[in-house]
């Protein structure tokens, strides 16, 4: 299917637009044309019977007005007069007029046909002499000469027609060479060539299109680095358990010590799981950074997001003898994802759970401030220096303070599904002076309306 052309529509629009003002403007110039030699010629008539009604006095003979002259052969009319006396007695014509009366004795203009030639008479009379004129003209020439007069004017609007054609053409063509070269420029480019677009002169209908696509270009660019830094990191992150689990492997085929081979054996149990959490937060992270906004909000209960999340992680921390407690003064309504509200619950607590020590608290609540649910996790670790606090919930980024293993993804998940949820994040020491106590501000939704029924 061809596509189609701005440029071509354009002109044919434009060309339409011209041949139909074109042709308004010749029927009204031939019309008005017509009129006014029409107007002319009535005049010319009028004048030649006063003249004649001015000479009535003298002797008059019969003479026919004719003029063989070439140069105004084709603006020549057939003009033709008698003169009759008041009582209708025909006294002069000329040579063309014919016997029978031109037109009654009313002056004026009226209209005749005789001898199947229409006439176009003016009529003038002089009571004091009792005479009336009549001074006619044949309407086939009048005709002529309006028709050669309307269409005379025609003709430089007729030359200018093809002109402006030609005009129109190139004025198009010419104001649409910027957006072909910057076309042009953009065919040229390769995928990988990101470079801000020429910054040549361009009109101001297409400089607004050229900055917004260098700002894509830009966006685009900063997408593609941001990718190639995340499978960089994720790669690296991946080659480690993966060593781990093959040194550990290669130990426990290696041995015939049974206590050796199952030392072996579960630091590659290790390994896994540490690959395991690490796809996990991957596609987490995938997922997160796919979802640009929440299409179908629902109405999410945080204190039973946060009683899930502490039922599955309990037997795990009852096994390092860390204790886990929550503190919910609020249901913590909140319209957003259930399964992403899930996902940052869970990374906040495997979080405070991995880098806060053994034997240690982790302590979650949950509170109402204004139209805020806010939602905090405490552990009772070492926690990180305050000067690193900025750079917490960057993606690979790990504390070097923090204990425990972890892939420094968990708190950039949690970090961007609370930006999605039109919340912040906020990281600052425990309560206690000591720990990493993390805050999550989500707005809270409206509460639900319970209806009273009477029984």
């Amino acid at each position: 299917m061809r596509r189609p052309s701005i440029r071509r529509h354009l002109i044919t629009l434009l060309l339409l637009a011209l041949s139909a003002t074109w042709l308004a403007s010749a029927a009204l110039t031939y019309r008005d044309a017509h009129r006014g030699i029409d107007a002319l010629l009535d005049a010319h008539l009028a004048q030649a019977a006063r003249l004649l009604v001015a000479q009535a006095g003298h002797e008059l003979e019969e003479i026919e007005f004719d003029d063989d002259a070439d140069a105004i052969a084709d603006y020549r009319s057939k003009v033709a007069f008698q003169v009759r006396e008041t009582g209708g007695k025909l006294v002069l014509r000329s040579v063309n007029a014919p016997a029978t009366p031109l037109a009654g004795l009313a002056p004026g203009f009226s209209e005749a046909e005789l001898n199947s030639i229409r006439w176009r008479v003016y009529s003038a009379a002089d009571s004091e002499r009792g005479v009336v004129v009549h001074v006619a003209e044949d309407h086939a020439d009048r005709e002529r000469i309006a028709r050669r007069v309307a269409l005379g004017a025609l003709i430089p609007q007729l030359v200018a027609l093809p002109v402006l054609g030609f005009v129109i053409w190139w004025v198009v063509g010419r104001s649409f060479s910027p957006l072909r070269r910057f076309s042009d420029e953009l065919a040229r480019r390769s995928p990988d060539d990101l470079r801000p677009m020429a910054t040549d002169p361009m009109p101001v209908e297409l400089s607004g299109l050229a900055e917004r696509l260098e700002e894509l270009l830009l966006r685009v660019r900063d997408s593609l680095d941001s990718e190639r830094r995340f499978t960089s990191h994720a790669a690296h992150e991946l080659r480690t358990p993966v060593a781990a689990l093959r040194a550990q492997a290669e130990v426990a085929l290696a041995t015939k010590d049974p206590a050796v081979r199952d030392s072996a054996l579960h630091h590659c149990i290790e390994a896994c799981d540490r690959m395991t959490r690490l796809v996990v937060q991957l596609l987490q992270l995938a997922r997160t950074d796919e979802t640009g906004s929440i299409a179908a909000a629902t109405s999410c209960e945080l204190r039973a997001i946060a009683e899930r999340v502490l039922a599955d992680c309990a037997p795990a921390a009852m096994t390092e003898g860390t204790t886990v407690s929550l503190d919910a003064r609020d249901g913590g309504l909140v319209m957003g994802d259930q399964a992403l509200l899930e996902a940052l619950v869970r990374n906040l607590v495997d979080n405070a759970l991995r880098h806060g020590g053994p034997r240690g608290q982790v302590r979650v609540g949950l509170a109402r401030a204004n139209d805020e649910i806010r939602l905090t996790v405490e552990d009772a670790g070492p926690g990180v220096p305050p000067d690193t606090f900025e750079r917490l919930g960057r993606r690979f980024y790990r504390a070097g303070a923090t204990t425990g293993t972890g892939s420094g993804l968990g708190l950039s998940i949690v970090k961007r599904i609370a930006e999605l949820h039109g919340g912040s994040v906020n990281f600052r020491t425990g309560n206690a002076g000591s720990g990493l106590l993390v805050e999550i501000e989500i707005p809270a939704a409206a509460p639900r309306r319970t209806t009273a029924r009477s029984v």
